[in-house]
């Protein structure tokens, strides 16, 4: 049976290698006699052939999980595509002699100089209750900095924070990451992975967007005119408190969608024909135009949208040519889309 690891799915870990109903430890040392150990947050996978790791595996603790205090609080930011995550320090461990951040550190210098074959992947996981793990990402170095926190003593104590892309695809497989441990073959990994080492380009999970040179996520919103709470309620009103696209009815998952961006239309922020109510996940593939609407209210989509998110590719990719229809409240002025559509090259 081929395992692998899922975008979002939970998998039974029971700290040993050896019991035959772990998922986690026991599938990733598999068939292999090197192997990777239950040790807390910050572990690798051990390459027969190289001192490099075939691969980092980073755990993060939900808030009570962990025995012991954690000082550093991890954000776990899936559905934009990062994460942030503390190394490991203490008073009696420096973060700069600590051999888990060395570790880490090393990936992150040597994407940094351009070694990106040298750099391992990183497998980052939650562990929402005891006994569970839940699959994050598979991720790339992005960047990261020294922070500090006061300790009850009164000591400043410094750590890194490392800053990871999440890559474009939505499960791994667990074959790869015995490859690379006796090989360092690549065959099996995903394309996105291969592309990142080829090339550097980073598609950034879920809306495979294209993250810049800088390693920054491209804004498309720079300079933004606000937008008042009573224009907020009263747009969500006529919209029925629904996604346009997926008529998803969470208001806290709902983001107001400009047609025409506000940094350069702030005239019409406010302008009850120029927005959508759009989740978020719909609302940042829109702003970065991976697809749009036609005047005839059509979902048109790029040709370079490929999402690994498969909530992404079904309401939006197999809706390709589908005409939107509107609460009887609601009306896009037609001239705001094609003023929109008119600048996209894919059009």
């Amino acid at each position: 049976m081929q395992h692998r690891f899922r975008v979002g799915e939970q998998y039974r870990d029971t700290g040993s290698y050896r019991n035959s109903s772990d998922q986690f430890l026991r599938w990733i040392r598999g068939p292999l006699d090197s192997g990777i150990k239950n040790t807390g947050g910050i572990r690798d996978l051990r390459a027969n052939r190289s001192e490099t790791p075939a691969a980092l595996v980073l755990v993060s603790n939900d808030s009570g999980i962990s025995q012991h205090d954690d000082p550093w609080e991890d954000t776990l930011a899936v559905n934009a595509g990062y994460i942030s995550y503390w190394g490991d320090a203490k008073a009696d461990n420096p973060y700069d002699d600590s051999i888990k951040n060395q570790k880490i550190k090393t990936a992150f210098d040597r994407a940094a100089a351009r070694r990106r074959e040298d750099v391992p992947p990183v497998l980052v996981f939650r562990k929402p209750e005891s006994g569970v793990v839940e699959f994050c990402g598979l991720c790339v170095p992005d960047h990261f900095e020294v922070r500090t926190y006061q300790a009850d003593s009164g000591t400043q104590i410094p750590n890194y924070l490392f800053h990871f892309s999440i890559l474009n695809t939505q499960s791994i497989p667990i074959s790869w990451l015995h490859d690379r441990a006796r090989m360092n073959d690549d065959a099996r990994a995903p394309d996105v992975w291969k592309r990142w080492v080829e090339t550097g380009d980073v598609a950034q999970w879920p809306t495979g967007e294209t993250l810049d040179q800088s390693g920054r996520v491209r804004r498309y919103e720079t300079s933004e005119t606000a937008v008042s709470d009573a224009f907020r309620t009263e747009t969500f009103e006529r919209y029925g408190h629904a996604c346009t696209m997926t008529d998803i009815r969470e208001d806290d998952l709902l983001d107001l969608a400009h047609v025409l961006p506000r940094s350069q239309h702030p005239e019409l922020a406010e302008h009850p024909e120029n927005v959508l109510v759009l989740n978020s996940l719909h609302h940042r593939a829109f702003d970065a135009a991976l697809f749009t609407i036609d005047s005839d209210y059509r979902i048109r989509t790029s040709p370079s949208f490929d999402p690994a998110h498969p909530f992404l590719r079904r309401t939006i990719l197999e809706r390709a040519g589908e005409q939107l229809s509107f609460p009887s409240t609601i009306q896009v002025r037609p001239s705001f889309l094609e003023e929109l559509n008119t600048g996209l090259s894919w059009l």
